[in-house]
């Protein structure tokens, strides 16, 4: 059930990013920070980006199965023709949720696409009630960055257990951004 579920969802981020790249074609898109987004010549090597994001959080970096191309179009509604490049990563164990995408996609238009199914996944997840609720947090601060030819999926990072444990959900949704913080810092050191 839960199968046919995320194949439903994937379908549907599918059929919406589609509309969304042909109904935006010839304008300029903006990234979830509201900055314009710019195609950079010299970017760097996929697994270079990988290996910068994974040693940013040593043994901190929770995500051990890489996906395949056809996992990441069923997960994340995004189709190979889209990308040059694409690494996924996600926990074996279901009650972790960290999770990293970086996808080097093959022009602006495709970035766009791209940027706008992660951006409907990160949706799907945070809408999720099926979540357990220790996770609900760090869904909630997950992020769509985008730099460069890259779009990317950040939900990372491990906060000690006195913040963790706080009464206050804004200060554990902010204390997570901050981890997410660790990649986006990463992955800008490389351009």
């Amino acid at each position: 059930m839960k199968k046919r579920s995320m194949a439903l969802i994937a379908a549907l981020v599918v059929a919406v990013g589609g509309f969304v790249a042909v109904s935006t074609t010839g304008c300029s898109m903006k990234n979830q920070s509201g900055t314009d987004t710019e195609t950079v010549q010299n970017s760097p090597e996929p697994d270079a980006v990988y290996e910068a994001v994974k040693a940013a959080y040593g043994e901190n970096y929770l995500p051990n199965m890489r996906l395949t191309d056809e996992e990441i179009e069923v997960r994340y509604g995004i189709s190979g023709d889209l990308y040059s490049s694409a690494i996924a990563e996600v926990p074996m164990i279901s009650t972790q949720v960290d999770e990293l995408v970086l996808v080097k996609a093959k022009d602006e238009a495709a970035r766009d696409t791209i940027e706008e199914a992660l951006t409907a996944f990160q949706n799907v997840l945070k809408e999720d009630t099926f979540q357990y609720p220790a996770n609900q947090l760090k869904i909630q601060a997950s992020q769509v960055y985008v730099k460069g030819d890259y779009v990317c999926f950040i939900m990372l990072g491990v906060l000690d257990n006195e913040t963790a444990q706080q009464a206050d959900e804004g200060k554990v949704i902010e204390a997570y951004k901050a981890e997410n913080e660790k990649a986006v810092t990463a992955i800008d050191a490389l351009f």
